[in-house]
């Protein structure tokens, strides 16, 4: 495959916008009401043992991807399947985030308008940045991370000056217990969003300096844990806990009660361009990962023959994994359970587990061997 070099600022850009994504917009650990922010912190905490997982895989195998690596620790024919695996796995990553970004988008401004093209369009503007490399999609996001802080930023200062905050709607925090907060950070909250940040495996081995992958992965996703536990907290102190865990959007909801002045309302658009950003980025890593999968799964030398293919895939799906977004929740809700562990930790525990015992087997096969 070509090689492809990125910096580490766009390694950080690319991360943020990943775990914001799809994240900023939808309901995200409010099941534990006024503790929601406490459960994404928890959720942190998981969620940068993972990044640490993932990064110290790319130090032992340098310039090699997830697909590449797992073949070499169990096998050609285990490990092609587990690739193989894998790249449904970033197909469904993309075709659910895909379909969040669409559903939000009609619920919120096109209600007229067919779901299906309004993922067809953004599904078509991401076939056309990932035709043209990863470094054209990193060098976008070094100026996308800076428009999306912009757009939180200035969201949360017209939240904050309408005066609908009211902190009093943040307790009690432990009104039932840890349980309810554990429970819903462990594994749901892990999974979503920092799990989903298994799609780095096949961008890592890309990096100009490989050894600043894991500081850099660690202070992005604080940064973006932090960002997501700061709009936690605002929903449920503007909304109440009640009515933030019921709302299908809550930021959206949120920042539809901005009134300044009787003269600055209908702010909707900020959340709406975030969530456009955030989708769009979300969405095409795990296209891109699922592309450079299948590039080295079938030995194939250039990624642009396989975008057109896997984003009809990833659009087809988008609209047949659910038959309406309810649904969608459901099902998303029992994958987090489910495939996510197994692709998220499971797997790749073991990838590290096999590894370091075969190179202990090998070191101590070395010693016994007389010079």
């Amino acid at each position: 495959m070509e090689k492809i070099h990125i910096n580490g600022k766009q390694l950080f850009s690319l991360l943020v916008l990943f775990e914001l994504g799809t994240a900023i917009v939808v309901p995200l650990g409010l099941s534990a009401k006024q503790g929601s922010w406490l459960t994404i912190l928890l959720g942190l905490v998981g969620g940068v043992g993972l990044i640490l997982l993932y990064s110290y895989l790319s130090c032992l195998f340098p310039g090699l991807t997830l697909t590449s690596y797992s073949k070499k620790v169990f096998g050609k024919y285990v490990g092609s399947l587990i690739s193989f695996a894998y790249i449904v796995f970033f197909i469904y990553g993309a075709a659910r985030d895909l379909r969040d970004s669409g559903e939000f988008l009609q619920t919120a401004m096109y209600d007229v308008t067919p779901i299906f093209a309004l993922n067809a369009l953004m599904i078509l503007t991401i076939m056309y940045v990932l035709y043209k490399g990863l470094e054209v999609l990193a060098r976008t996001g070094e100026i996308y991370v800076v428009i999306m802080f912009l757009l939180l930023g200035i969201g949360c200062l017209l939240i904050l000056f309408s005066g609908n905050i009211e902190l009093h709607n943040l307790q009690p925090l432990l009104g039932k217990g840890w349980n309810p907060i554990i429970t819903t950070a462990y594994p749901k909250m892990l999974m979503f969003p920092f799990g989903e940040a298994i799609c780095f495996t096949m961008i890592l081995s890309n990096l100009n300096k490989p050894e600043i992958g894991i500081k850099t992965g660690i202070v992005a996703i604080v940064i973006s844990g932090i960002t997501l536990c700061l709009i936690s907290a605002l929903e449920v102190s503007v909304l109440g806990s009640d009515i933030a865990s019921r709302s299908t959007f809550p930021l959206l909801t949120t920042i539809s009660k901005v009134s300044i002045a009787e003269f600055l309302q209908r702010v909707d658009i900020i959340v709406v361009l975030a969530l456009i950003t955030g989708g769009f980025f979300k969405t095409a890593i795990f296209f891109y990962a699922a592309v450079i999968g299948a590039t080295d799964l079938f030995k194939m030398k250039k990624h642009q023959n396989l975008v057109v293919p896997i984003g009809i895939i990833i659009l087809l799906s988008s609209m047949s994994i659910a038959s309406n977004f309810i649904q969608h929740l459901i099902l998303g809700d029992v994958a987090l359970k489910t495939i996510f562990i197994v692709f998220s930790f499971l797997i790749p525990i073991i990838l590290l587990l096999a590894e370091l015992i075969r190179k202990k087997l090998s070191k101590d096969q070395s010693t016994l061997i007389p010079n």
